[in-house]
C-alpha cells in the first residue's frame, strides 16, 4: 500500500476545494445571469406599459396592444431566457445557493427604473430593496421544502384554481377604481399567487409527462398550467400598465416563490428541511422582512426627485401604439 505524504495530502484537499468551488460557480453564474435577464426584462416591460390607456388598454386586448410594440417583446424575451437559466441553475445547484442570488432581480429591475431616470436611490430604498429581496431569499433557504409526491388529485387542485380565479377577475375588475398604488400593488400580488400556482403546475404537468401514460395523464394540469400562467402575465403587464415598478413588481417577486412554498407543503405534502421553534422564528421574521420591504418600496418615491405615489398618470394617448 503506497503511503501518501503531506505534500499529497495538501494537493488532494486543494484539487477537491477547487472541484466543490467550480461546482458551486456554475450554477452561482447561471443565477446571476438569470437574475440580470428577468429584472431587465421587468423594467423593460414596465417602461413600455406604464400608462397606456384608452379603449385598447383593458383585458387581454393590453397585450395585444403591447405586442406591437418591439421593445416590450425584447423585454419579454429577456424575461424568458432568465427563466430558462434559472431553470438551468437550480437544476445544477443547490436552492440555497441559488435562490438567494435569483432574488437580486429585484434589486436588478428597480436599479434600472433608477438608472433610466438617471438618479440614484436613497439609503432607505436600498434598505427596502434589501428587506424585499433578502426577505423572500432566506424564506426560501430556511424552508427548503422535500420529500412530498409530484402529482396531487385533480379533486384538490379544484378548489385552489377556482380560488385563484375569483382572486384574479376580482382584482383585475376592482383595480381600476384603487389609487395607483395600491392598483399596481394588488395587480401585481395577484399575478405573484397565479404565477406561484403555474409553478406548482409545471412539477405535476412534468411528472405526469414522465409516466407511463404521461400523453394522457398530462392533459388533467396542462390546461389549468396554460390559463394559470396566462392570467399571472396578463395581470403583471397591467400591475406594470397602472404603476411605477417600485409598486408593480416587488409584490409579485415576493409572492410568486412564496405561494408555491405554501403549496408544497399543502398540495403535495411537503416537509420543511428544519422544523425546530429556531427555524420558525427565521421563517417568521423573513416573511415580516419581505413583507416590509414590498410596502415601502410601493408607497416611497425609488429615488430621489420622484413624484409620489398617486393615481394612474396620464401616460401615452389613447391612440399612440
Amino acid at each position: 500500500m503506497t503511503a501518501v505524504g503531506p505534500a499529497g495530502r495538501s494537493a488532494a484537499a486543494s484539487s477537491g476545494c477547487s472541484s466543490r468551488v467550480g461546482a458551486a460557480g456554475l450554477p452561482a453564474l447561471l443565477a446571476a445571469l438569470a437574475a440580470c435577464g428577468i429584472g431587465t426584462g421587468a423594467a423593460v416591460q414596465q417602461r413600455e406599459a406604464h400608462g397606456i390607456r384608452g379603449p385598447g388598454a383593458g383585458g387581454v386586448r393590453l397585450i395585444v396592444r403591447l405586442a406591437r410594440r418591439p421593445i416590450w417583446l425584447l423585454g419579454v424575451a429577456a424575461m424568458v431566457a432568465g427563466y430558462g437559466l434559472q431553470a438551468a441553475a437550480l437544476d445544477l445547484g443547490r436552492l440555497a445557493l441559488v435562490e438567494p442570488v435569483l432574488a437580486t432581480s429585484l434589486i436588478v429591475a428597480l436599479l434600472l427604473a433608477a438608472l433610466r431616470v438617471r438618479a440614484w436611490p436613497r439609503a432607505g430604498d436600498w434598505l427596502s430593496m434589501l428587506l424585499a429581496a433578502g426577505g423572500v431569499a432566506l424564506f426560501l433557504v430556511v424552508a427548503s421544502p422535500a420529500g412530498g409526491h409530484s402529482v396531487p388529485t385533480a379533486a384538490s387542485w379544484a378548489p385552489l384554481l377556482g380560488g385563484v380565479a375569483l382572486l384574479a377577475a376580482g382584482v383585475l375588475w376592482r383595480a381600476p377604481r384603487w389609487p395607483a398604488r395600491h392598483g399596481a400593488m394588488g395587480l401585481a400580488g395577484a399575478a405573484g399567487i397565479c404565477l406561484g400556482t403555474s409553478d406548482a403546475l409545471v412539477k405535476t404537468t412534468l411528472a405526469l409527462a414522465g409516466s407511463a401514460h404521461g400523453s394522457v395523464l398530462a392533459s388533467f394540469p396542462l390546461p389549468m398550467l396554460v390559463v394559470a400562467g396566462a392570467a399571472g402575465f396578463l395581470l403583471q403587464q397591467h400591475a406594470y400598465r397602472v404603476g411605477e415598478l417600485r409598486a408593480a413588481l416587488p409584490a409579485a417577486s415576493v409572492l410568486e416563490p412564496v405561494t408555491g412554498t405554501l403549496l408544497g407543503l399543502t398540495l403535495f405534502g411537503e416537509r420543511l428541511a428544519a422544523r425546530d421553534a429556531g427555524s420558525g422564528l427565521l421563517l417568521g421574521l423573513a416573511a415580516a422582512a419581505a413583507v416590509t420591504g414590498v410596502w415601502r418600496l410601493g408607497g416611497t418615491a425609488l429615488v430621489a426627485g420622484s413624484p409620489a405615489p398617486g393615481r394612474v398618470s396620464p401616460g401615452p394617448e389613447a391612440g399612440s401604439p
